[in-house]
């Protein structure tokens, strides 16, 4: 059998080769996005040829159990320390808490002790000074600069200044702005105590204590965390002020100085509570006395 020239021997073509895509539809009823979604669904994968893999063997069944098993171990003895560190730590701050408290009654029973031997002392002297005329006036003389610098127990009228922090639902939007920018929450803070002692020093006051702890020219109200100081001792709120003098005098001259103003901005703005009332008589203790560390003596005529 002879070729023409120019024509090369080719494959039969297929009778149905125009109709792949019918063939192709009818011998894969499946596509095989939903066959792997189907075997994925079962718990099962396919390859690339269609076919399952083969059932897991038991080896690989028994270590994925003891993985389990490690993590479960793992977790149950990190929340069992975690919640023993958090007992533990419940435990200290009660101790602490029952210390501060133990030693904060020891140091009230101190304080009444030494203010008792300061009474005595102070009585000694007087009865010594007293023999003769120069004794008598420098007992005067000592006595007026006890007074002056708060070491000296002292009563008479005046007013009772309350100040307490806000409620716990009241608005501190603008607390921030009005105290340095220190997102606050209500609470009074040591430099609201200051303003507010300074304020009744310069209404005329002559004695100030600030929950029964008198302030002398050394005392100083400070914070230390979210405790406030005076003279070293802690107080909590509320905070009782008590000042001595003229009572319409401290009235007038609070409220229209400027810690006056500024309490009220506190109490409109932030909520702190405030209350100021006149009182016939306050007895004040002395502050501790100084010690005493360098003397300077006159020189002779």
């Amino acid at each position: 059998m002879s070729t023409s020239p120019g024509r090369t021997d080719a494959p039969p073509r297929r009778v149905d080769g125009s109709m792949s895509l019918l063939v192709d539809v009818m011998s894969n009823t499946l596509d095989e996005a939903y066959a792997e979604r189907a075997a994925r669904k079962a718990g099962t994968t396919i390859d690339s040829s269609g076919a399952p893999p083969p059932p897991a063997r038991p080896a690989a069944r028994l270590t994925g159990a003891l993985v389990l098993v490690l993590l479960g171990l793992l977790t149950g003895t990190a929340v069992a320390q975690v919640r023993e560190r958090a007992e533990g730590n419940a435990g200290l701050r009660e101790q602490l808490a029952t210390e501060v408290a133990e030693r904060d009654a020891l140091s009230d029973q101190l304080s009444g002790r030494a203010a008792e031997l300061r009474s005595e002392v102070t009585a000694l002297r007087d009865a010594a000074l007293d023999a003769d005329v120069a004794g008598q006036r420098l007992a005067e003389q000592v006595g007026a600069l006890e007074v002056a610098a708060g070491t000296a127990a002292v009563v008479g009228p005046g007013v009772v200044l309350t100040v307490d922090d806000a409620p716990l639902d009241a608005p501190t939007e603008q607390d921030a702005v009005l105290r340095g920018g220190t997102p606050l929450d209500g609470r009074v803070l040591d430099r609201d105590l200051q303003e507010v002692v300074n304020g009744l020093w310069g209404a005329g006051a002559e004695a100030i204590a600030v929950n029964g702890v008198r302030l002398s020219a050394r005392s100083a109200i400070r914070s230390a965390g979210e405790a406030v100081l005076v003279d070293f001792r802690p107080v909590s709120p509320p905070y009782r002020i008590e000042a001595i003098g003229r009572p319409a005098d401290l009235e007038v001259g609070f409220a229209d100085g400027r810690a006056g103003r500024y309490l009220d901005t506190l109490t409109s703005i932030s909520g702190i509570t405030s209350e100021l009332r006149r009182a016939e008589r306050l007895a004040l203790t002395g502050a501790t006395e100084p010690q005493l560390r360098a003397v300077r003596l006159p020189e002779p005529p």
